[in-house]
């Protein structure tokens, strides 16, 4: 386990509350909004609680976590038959560490808050533009952190346009979809190595089949670059140089996706995808191929009960032999899953609240390059819809 200390940097972050008081006041919105008359609202709020048995993705005693979880999201609609919708969503969270073994100081905690907007606009009978932007924040209560749980602030956003095409059947209708993106991620400790900034585009085609099944193939491509991160040489007698200094070009990836989904709605409702990714990194061994497969099941059950099975497994090679570099790995965003086996199930209650329990296990490429680690998280919540 690795961990560092170094001088407080900032003040430190305040109290959840602030998640509660937005909360609080979104749930508001829907009476200003029906007393004017002309909007549509619906919101959902969130609450969980999880416990996370790996959090610094160690092989032998790990550091557990326990996160406390409040989450909102809304959207509105408005105009003729909807024209307009406007989509809202804030998570806060609390996680507090524990479990570290051998150390004679307290663990410290997280604060983690994410927020984001969408907006879209029919624009005549068959096209529609948008919009997204979204943010995320993890501080650390003081000055300790674990690498792979550093600090970090990312954002990004996209614009996207979708047609509606003229269908050769009435009941198979199809949609294109074309948009640019961009994000980017800052650290708060390990800024050399590890931010990035991409910029990209996508596309996706899809296509109905009657109301209950419809298929989709998307294409995308991202320019990732590491601004503290200089190339990898087939030379190189210890690649970690490339961390060192700035007299070496920086590593940029071209990201190139392309898949596929199907999804079939009914008494079982399945979805499957594949996606098919090639990294060409200008920096030795860090060009490679995967094969990503995922599969979505979702069935109810008696007793106003749903329950959710969801797999994703990624089978990865490298184009040249991977270079031995512990800070050319991946760092725990919670934006991406190598393996994933996911199980929920969903209890109503009544119209507005339901109750839910949820297990995931995973698997993920760690700050290693190519050595993955395991962990297991359990959570149960509540969902009120008022």
């Amino acid at each position: 386990m690795t961990c560092h200390r170094r001088k407080p940097r900032g003040r430190p972050p305040r109290s959840s509350t602030s998640a509660l008081a937005i909360a609080w006041l979104l749930t508001l919105l829907p009476t200003v909004l029906h007393a004017q008359g002309a909007w549509d609202y619906d919101q959902d709020v969130h609450v969980t609680y999880e416990f996370d048995d790996n959090v610094d993705e160690a092989l032998s005693d790990p550091v557990r976590a326990q996160i406390a979880r409040l989450a909102y999201s809304g959207d509105l609609e408005w105009g003729e038959a909807g024209a307009q919708r406007l989509s809202l969503s804030y998570q806060g969270g609390f996680k507090r560490h524990f479990g570290l073994v051998g150390n004679d100081f307290d663990l410290a905690n997280q604060f983690v808050n994410e927020g984001g907007v969408g907006y879209v606009r029919r624009v005549g009978t068959n096209l529609a533009l948008g919009g997204a932007f979204a943010i995320k924040n993890r501080k650390w209560t003081d000055d300790f952190f674990f690498i792979n749980e550093d600090g970090f602030t990312s954002i990004g956003g996209e614009a996207s346009a979708t047609l509606n095409l003229r269908p050769l059947a009435p009941d198979r209708p199809a949609r294109l979809e074309v948009g640019t993106r961009f994000a980017r991620v800052d650290f708060e400790n390990l800024d050399q190595p590890f931010n990035e900034r991409s910029a990209g585009g996508f596309g996706s085609l899809t296509k109905d089949f009657g109301q209950d099944v419809s298929v989709t193939w998307q294409y995308s491509v991202d320019r990732i670059r590491y601004p503290g991160r200089g190339v990898v040489r087939p030379d190189d007698d210890d690649p970690a140089n490339a961390f060192r200094g700035l007299t070496r070009p920086r590593q940029i990836d071209y990201l190139h996706e392309l898949g596929g989904q199907l999804v079939w709605l009914g008494p079982v409702s399945v979805e499957a995808e594949y996606h098919f990714r090639y990294n060409d990194s200008n920096s030795f061994g860090l060009s490679y191929l995967s094969h990503n497969i995922g599969l979505q099941v979702i069935r109810r059950l008696p007793w106003d009960m749903l329950a959710q099975f969801y797999g994703l497994i990624e089978l990865r090679s490298f184009s040249e032999p991977a270079p031995n570099l512990s800070g050319a790995g991946t760092l725990d965003t919670s934006g991406a899953s190598n393996n994933v086996l996911l199980l929920r199930l969903v209890k109503d209650v009544n119209a507005q609240y339901s109750i839910e329990a949820r297990y995931g296990r995973y698997r993920n490429e760690s700050i290693t390059l190519n050595d993955f680690y395991t962990k297991n998280v359990y959570s149960v919540g509540m969902n009120f819809r008022p």
